[in-house]
């Protein structure tokens, strides 16, 4: 845990963040930030109010790398739910679209634009002309068909 209080001389833009122990001695603190002032901008003042306006803790640690989970690669029988209108640049009308639902597709599922591919937090658009694969993280990559 870091304990943090940043300082500032009363009156003053410029401001020093400065470590504390705990419990946070202030007449140490303030002498602390005296010196670091001085070493930063080449000058102190130390009969000067210094003021104190944001007190923080820190927590820092080391967390294990998450391990993902591999899926296997087996990519069938994802089935449209319907299909809605979507308007594409390449289109002056509406192109009735197929809908996925996200959590319907596999691992190396391939699907052709257009699709929708509708979850949760957010819509997946797969435009004519592009390709979409689950892969075995279950990330949804997209290339266009005339780029491999």
């Amino acid at each position: 845990m870091q304990r943090l209080v940043d300082m500032r001389y009363l009156g003053q833009w410029r401001s020093l963040t400065i470590p504390v122990s705990a419990p946070a001695d202030l007449t140490d603190a303030v002498a602390r930030f005296h010196a670091e002032h001085e070493r930063a901008y080449n000058y102190r003042r130390d009969g000067s109010p210094v003021e104190i306006y944001r007190l923080s803790v820190r927590a820092v640690g080391v967390t294990p790398k998450p391990q993902l989970k591999r899926h296997e690669l087996n990519g069938t029988g994802a089935k449209p739910r319907g299909s809605r209108p979507v308007h594409f640049d390449t289109s002056g009308s509406a192109v009735e679209t197929p809908l996925y639902v996200r959590a319907d597709l596999p691992a190396g599922t391939k699907l052709e634009g257009p699709v929708v591919v509708d979850q949760l937090d957010s819509t997946t658009v797969v435009p004519p002309g592009w390709r979409a694969e689950v892969d075995e993280w279950l990330n949804i990559r997209m290339h266009r068909e005339d780029q491999g």
